[in-house]
């Protein structure tokens, strides 16, 4: 047998990867990345260099690059679990969230134990609004890696986002322990202490980080934000201009400034919103912010059809991002209907628990349940909880294991009062960490209205408060805004928000007509009109005695992180009542699903 030759002499190619790596480990990233470039000039197929170059391509931010790089990898190496969890991370940062959540269940095809992996899965469910899906994710990422600082802080987010932020501050504070001086955990922590009440608190975090990193602009988005929700909105928006000069770049930000002031022709912010919108470079993400910042500036400033084009705009971008048709809510709200009968209703009486603590203010978005809830909530015995995914999240627990679409009918025929009073007893529970000792919490969830027949299974005793406010201002005032969550699908095209609230007006006379008495109304424009009148009223069908604090409710130290923050620090004003005047022809399909005449 010969002896072996001496050993070959690495390929020029080789050496350039290697100090590749080298430049990479010493962070020189950017010097990194051209040696990749230069090897794939000479090979486009060296699988290496495209892994490199891709990771490379990510950590300077530039995702189109990296995803181009990424997925050529992944077509020469389909089964290779890392190539394709850092191609999902990449289509992730271009909001190709579908692509990438396909990349990434691939990657765990490969390897399951693989908590990186789970970790951008769970990023990109998270992107999607799929919030419980995610904190799945990120638990089973820590699972095999108990000791994974970014994984307890997206899970704390992903709990901040389902209404739970004591276990958000506990999984930052966890993340903390093994990474002092995170400052993500430490926004996430700032974010949880303010949902807990802690607005002090919240600050504090927000100022250590500032001191630290005086130039951290994020630092001062959140510290905004916070002030925001508490009704400083002078403190609010000053933060908000120093985190956009230190960082112009963000939409979110203009938009977020632009929603608590008020506008005149010529000023400088909506210029600054504008340039950005004209540069080339901007990504749809930050269009869309944009877009209704824009439109509520130039409303503000009387220029009703440029604002009109700019909602339009907005809201063409985000229907890009979303899978939406009429017939999936024509389904579910017949569901409801026909699965919530008298019999049913009858055969379950006295089902749940007794509790009366919850307070539920529901109804269309923009239909006046953050003004209810502020004036309930500003009497000394509640204390106001806002918005939660609790209750839809109990509910949606029935249905785990199965198979299918979600449907009301065929789980209502399995249930039994035992089940129905465990939930009602877990959802009270939940809500007690917000306060041990208020004799009330409300829940401002307005697509609540959806679950009237469960809140009576579940929590007989609770108060419901119905918001109503004329359709088409509530339908307008809807395609008007940004919401941050993917949960309102019909919310983006005026025929659909008609149809839909067509459907909702009629499932509410559905359930007076199955609950009777069950449900308070309240008119929006009856509050604004005669608040001495109607809030006295309201209090009463909560069971509540009339407080001074209600009538300046504006004056109320909480926290308040809906769309309407800004607007219920103010007193009564009925600027919003008879919208559609200004609109003329421009939201005729709005008015055509409403069965409304035209203008």
């Amino acid at each position: 047998m010969p002896a072996p030759g001496p050993p070959r002499a690495p390929t020029r190619q080789q050496q350039m990867l290697v100090e590749a790596l080298r430049l990479l480990r010493a962070g020189q990233p950017a010097r990194a990345g051209e040696l990749c470039d230069q090897v794939l000039a000479l090979d486009p197929r060296q699988a290496d260099a495209l892994h490199m170059g891709g990771a490379v391509a990510l950590q300077l931010g530039q995702p189109a690059k990296a995803a181009e790089r990424l997925g050529r990898l992944t077509a020469l190496k389909p089964r290779d679990p890392a190539a394709l969890s850092d191609y999902g991370l990449a289509l992730q940062q271009l909001g190709r969230l579908v692509e990438a959540e396909a990349a990434l269940t691939g990657a765990l095809r490969q390897r399951r134990e693989f908590p990186e992996a789970w970790v951008n899965l769970g990023n990109v469910l998270a992107a999607a609004s799929r919030d419980s899906e995610a904190a799945d994710c990120y638990a089973e990422a820590l699972r095999q890696r108990p000791a994974f600082p970014e994984a307890h802080n997206n899970l704390a987010l992903a709990q901040l986002r389902l209404g739970l932020p004591a276990a958000a501050l506990a999984g930052a504070q966890q993340a903390l322990q093994l990474r002092p001086g995170m400052i993500e955990a430490q926004q996430t922590m700032a974010g949880a202490l303010d949902a807990l009440g802690r607005p002090d608190d919240a600050i504090a975090v927000c100022r250590d980080i500032i001191g630290r990193r005086p130039r951290y602009a994020a630092a001062w988005y959140d510290l905004g934000n916070i002030e925001l929700h508490y009704g400083r909105l002078d403190d609010a928006a000053a933060h908000f201009r120093e985190a956009l000069a230190l960082d112009p770049s963000h939409g979110e930000w203009h938009r977020m400034l632009a929603n608590i002031v008020r506008h005149r022709p010529g000023d400088a912010e909506i210029a600054a919103m504008q340039r950005l919108d004209a540069q080339p470079a901007t990504s749809d993400a930050e269009r869309l912010h944009l877009a209704f910042g824009l439109g509520k500036a130039l409303e503000d400033t009387g220029a009703h059809a440029a604002a009109f084009d700019h909602f339009v705009a907005g809201n063409q971008l985000k229907r890009q991002r979303l899978a939406y048709a009429s017939a999936d809510s024509d389904a579910l709200f017949a569901d409801i209907k026909a699965a919530f009968t008298p019999e049913l209703l009858a055969r379950h009486a006295g089902s749940g628990t007794p509790d009366a603590t919850p307070i539920f203010v529901l109804g269309m978005p923009r239909s006046g349940t953050s003004l209810v809830e502020q004036v309930i909530a500003s009497h000394p015995e509640v204390r106001g909880g806002g918005e939660f995914t609790l209750l839809n999240r109990l509910v949606g627990s029935l249905g785990e294991g199965r198979h299918g679409p979600f449907r009301f009918g065929t789980l209502l025929d399995r249930i039994d009062d035992a089940r129905l009073r465990a939930l009602g007893e877990d959802y009270v529970r939940e809500v007690r960490a917000l306060s041990a000792s208020a004799r009330h919490i409300t829940d401002k969830t307005p697509g609540n209205f959806l679950l009237i027949g469960m809140i009576r299974l579940l929590l007989p005793n609770a108060k419901i408060i119905h918001c109503r406010r004329d359709p088409v201002d509530t339908c307008l005032s809807i395609f008007k805004t940004y919401f941050g969550a993917d949960g309102l699908r019909y919310a983006y095209d005026l025929g659909q928000i008609g149809h839909y609230y067509a459907l909702y007006a009629d499932l509410m006379a559905h359930w007076d007509k199955v609950l009777p008495g069950a449900v308070h109304d309240i008119g929006y424009e009856a509050l604004v009109a005669d608040f001495d009148a109607e809030a006295p009223r309201l209090l009463a069908a909560c069971g509540l005695d009339w407080r001074e604090e209600c009538r300046n409710f504006f004056n109320t130290a909480r926290s308040v992180q809906t769309a309407s923050s800004a607007q219920v620090r103010r007193p009564i004003y009925s600027t919003s009542v008879g919208l559609a005047a200004r609109y003329g022809d421009r939201i005729k399909p709005l008015l055509e699903a409403l069965g409304h005449p035209s203008p």
